[in-house]
């Protein structure tokens, strides 16, 4: 489990859960407990969520260690060494943007599920078991939040490519586009050289004709 992606989550999570305390007693003193970690840790939405970023960065380890064999083969070619630092610095980035995605994605469903099971039980407030120094273990709803999280399946999907932008892509079809015009001109600007000689040979014979007259 990355250790980062778990961290990072659950003080999100706890930020969120912290902030529906105030003002959440309308109802009385229904409240129930929640243990964070164990959504993410135990959910099949957390499973799920983890299970990707794990073969995400197999991919990139794969792919960086193949580069890696390359430079050590070729250890004084400066261009597969500036291709092996451009390769790492990218899928380091990338790695980045693919945990702060799932984060994201995992902490707005585990969200949505705490308040749609909160307003079905009629429930005055959800506070995480983190924040509580002693409670009853009847408040403990995170086996119920688990069944609730575990109906619904989320597919994590990659966010960053290897392919070029959008943007990038246009330009260059812009000049190829560019670069087939200008061929296309090309014989269209010597025709009016063609003509003219044309125009002479016919206006040749007419001249002959006038003097003759």
């Amino acid at each position: 489990m990355h250790k980062r992606f778990i961290l990072s989550l659950l003080l999100a999570l706890s930020l969120c859960l912290g902030a529906c305390e105030e003002g959440s007693s309308k109802g009385g003193p229904t409240v129930g407990i929640v243990d964070l970690s164990r959504l993410v840790r135990d959910s099949e939405p957390g499973k799920a969520a983890n299970a990707f970023l794990e073969k995400t960065q197999k991919s990139f380890n794969d792919r960086i260690l193949a580069l890696q064999n390359k430079l050590q083969a070729n250890a004084d070619d400066e261009k597969v060494r500036a291709e092996f630092q451009s390769l790492y610095l990218g899928l380091q980035q990338r790695m980045q943007a693919e945990e702060q995605n799932v984060n994201n994605v995992l902490l707005d469903h585990i969200l949505r599920t705490v308040k749609e099971y909160r307003a079905k039980q009629g429930l005055g407030a959800i506070v995480r078991s983190e924040a509580v120094l002693d409670y009853d273990k009847a408040l403990d709803i995170t086996d119920m939040i688990l069944d609730e999280l575990n109906k619904k399946n989320i597919e994590f999907k990659a966010v960053t490519s290897d392919q070029p932008k959008a943007e990038d892509a246009k330009a260059a079809d812009a000049g190829k586009e560019g670069a087939g015009k200008d061929e296309a001109k090309a014989p269209e600007a010597a025709k009016p050289a063609e003509a003219k000689k044309d125009e002479a040979k016919k206006d040749a014979p007419k001249a002959k004709d006038e003097k003759k007259k």
